[in-house]
């Protein structure tokens, strides 16, 4: 740990208010209770911050919360709020004299949350699947942790937790964390204890609240969703445990305890969160053949890649996404294939293609590692570090030459740094010395690489891969006979195919610039706008809005109704919006309320609403 507080003293991170170069949290200690009525969380928070560098106050990220008093050391404390920032929210200011280094400090906040907190999504019982209780469920990823609780609010500080949450009897509570003992119910409420031993970023912190029920995977593994969605999802994440094993043989012990999986409602705005012992996903992952699943090998894989280890700031993002894309492949190729592995790489360059196409060549958000002074990390978030960040780290296993060579050095790397927050230049540093004469992977000429455009420099990356699978041969095939005007096609083309290669066909055919008579004809023969798969559905209606076939209209508006994972809804509105503004922005409007904040937010900005 003497390397994370080197930097920390040397290092800020432009996306937090809080003092993190003279205190870090070390231990939060909750104290909460679950106010549906009034759409809040009421009760304290407890930081147990280490003192880096001598100060006279403790400054914590807030936003919107609603702060009674302070306590330091357990005396009651004076404190202020600062100056209110659009992107940043307004921290609380602490006085804490005589802190020297070397010593810990005790910070008591007594609050409550806004009704309007951007990391909560309070939902009325008529949201929910099964209609019967309200659900609560939280999302703090990027900087939304601050209006849950004053904290500092960054990647760079690692904290351990514990907390009692106390909610209705009628919903269950779960935490990113262990729970401690059996939950406590009387007199209408439920009183469960959590615990994480862990060290986390305060983005991972996470809780849900809601009527929903449990199916065990395995002793370690379970799979936790509303009644009428729950068998499903335990059907189609029933290989989480194998993804676990894979990625231990891969990166070294799973060191979480439990892995869960939540099945969110439909306005969770991704594909999936990987909260510690807890991760949450999107019922748009639900297609009853597993073939979706890949979404729960990714925040396994976040277990060592981001959770573990992970970046110091917001700028180093890709050192989370980039090598979690990376090991994600990995396990999917060991455990379904070469063309899994193929498919998955080829549809991550495309949307790479296409984000760089939306943001521009030369735009500042391409970059592998951006500039965020002053710049809500929301703003950025794109699939570029995703998957810039994995063409990256594979060309680096390309030039290595051995990819088990290449693998020792990914494991030894997640052990080197366990439990650190780091920047490019440590993994970096890693890498060198690991491929050098004196390392253990032996010497490695990378002077091959222009690390200087891979890093920092804008559009695609430097290197361009090489795609290479038999069912891609088929795709590209079956979209060039669509070319013609009277194709020989058939149902029958794509029967036998994995969604990974639809996408890829439909992918294709948009650049081919179809017909509305096309399409017309293609969707009575392969039965796109009923589809049951989201990906294909989504694909499909990104390709008819923008080849402006009409006979999509109403399968559009349940979409947009049913799900708010932002890696569809965005891309639609704004395609929607291209053609006809006004008839998104009326599309818009009757959903908004039932999206989740990060994603009316971010939906609104594309329309130009905001």
């Amino acid at each position: 740990m003497d390397s994370v507080r080197s930097l920390r003293q040397t290092v800020g991170d432009p996306s937090t208010l809080s003092n993190i170069t003279e205190v870090v949290t070390r231990h939060i200690a909750l104290d909460w209770r679950v106010d549906f009525d009034k759409k809040q969380l009421r009760g304290t928070a407890t930081l147990t911050l280490a003192v880096l560098q001598p100060c006279s106050e403790i400054v914590l990220d807030a936003r919107q919360l609603l702060v009674e008093n302070v306590l330091v050391n357990g005396v009651e404390a004076e404190w202020t709020m600062g100056e209110e920032s659009e992107a940043f929210g307004r921290p609380i200011k602490v006085v804490a004299a005589g802190c020297v280094p070397d010593t810990t400090v005790s910070v008591r906040v007594a609050y409550s949350t806004s009704p309007d907190a951007s990391a909560l999504a309070w939902l009325d019982k008529q949201q929910t699947d099964s209609k019967e209780q309200p659900y609560l469920f939280s999302q703090c990823q990027a900087i939304h942790a601050r209006s849950l609780l004053p904290c500092q609010d960054t990647p760079g500080v690692r904290a351990t937790y514990s907390a009692k949450v106390t909610c209705p009897s009628t919903v269950v509570a779960l935490m990113s964390a262990l729970m401690q003992g059996d939950p406590v119910t009387e007199g209408g409420v439920t009183v469960a204890h959590f615990s994480q031993p862990v060290p986390i970023s305060s983005y991972l912190l996470a809780i849900v609240c809601g009527k929903i029920e449990k199916r065990d995977i395995s002793p370690t593994v379970a799979v936790w969703s509303e009644a009428p969605t729950v068998d499903k999802a335990a059907f189609d994440f029933s290989d989480t445990e194998r993804f676990v094993q894979t990625g231990e043989s891969l990166v070294g012990k799973y060191v979480w305890g439990r892995y869960d999986v939540v099945c969110l409602p439909g306005s969770f705005p991704y594909g999936g969160m990987e909260n510690p012992c807890l991760t949450f996903v999107t019922p748009s992952l639900l297609t009853g053949d597993k073939s979706l699943a890949d979404v729960v090998a990714h925040e396994v894989s976040h277990s060592w890649t981001g959770n573990l280890v992970g970046p110091l700031t917001w700028e180093d993002f890709y050192l989370n996404e980039g090598f979690t894309m990376f090991l994600e492949r990995k396990i999917l190729r060991r455990m379904y294939g070469e063309d899994t592995f193929q498919f998955s790489a080829v549809m991550g360059w495309n949307a790479l293609k296409n984000s760089v196409e939306l943001f521009g060549e030369t735009h500042e958000y391409t970059v592998l590692r951006p500039m965020l002074s002053g710049v809500d990390p929301d703003d950025s978030f794109s699939v570029v570090p995703y998957e810039k960040g994995y063409s990256f780290i594979s060309h680096l296993q390309s030039v290595v030459g051995d990819e088990a060579k290449f693998e020792a050095w990914l494991h030894a790397y997640i052990q080197a740094f366990a439990h650190q927050a780091i920047t490019t230049a440590d993994m970096l540093g890693h890498l060198f010395r690991h491929f050098s004469a004196d390392g253990p992977g032996g010497a490695v000429d990378f002077s091959s690489v222009d690390f200087k455009a891979w890093i920092d420099g804008t559009g695609m990356p430097p290197v361009t891969p090489t795609f290479r699978s038999v069912l891609l041969d088929e795709c590209t095939g079956l979209a060039e006979k669509w070319q013609v005007q009277s194709p020989e096609v058939s149902a029958a083309d794509i029967e036998k195919w994995p969604s990974a290669c639809v996408c890829h066909f439909l992918a294709l055919v948009e650049e081919a610039n179809p017909t509305a008579e096309q399409l017309t004809r293609m969707n009575e023969l392969y039965k796109f706008n009923t589809s049951s798969n989201s990906e294909v559905l989504f694909r499909w209606l990104k390709l008819a809005i923008r080849s402006g076939w009409t006979g999509h209209e109403e399968v559009l508006r349940d979409f947009l109704a049913r799900i708010g994972r932002m890696k569809f809804t965005r891309p639609l509105y704004r395609e929607l919006g291209a053609r006809d503004h006004d008839l998104a922005v009326s599309i818009f409007n009757e959903n908004r309320a039932g999206y989740h904040n990060i994603t009316a937010k971010m939906v609104a900005k594309d329309l130009k609403l905001a």
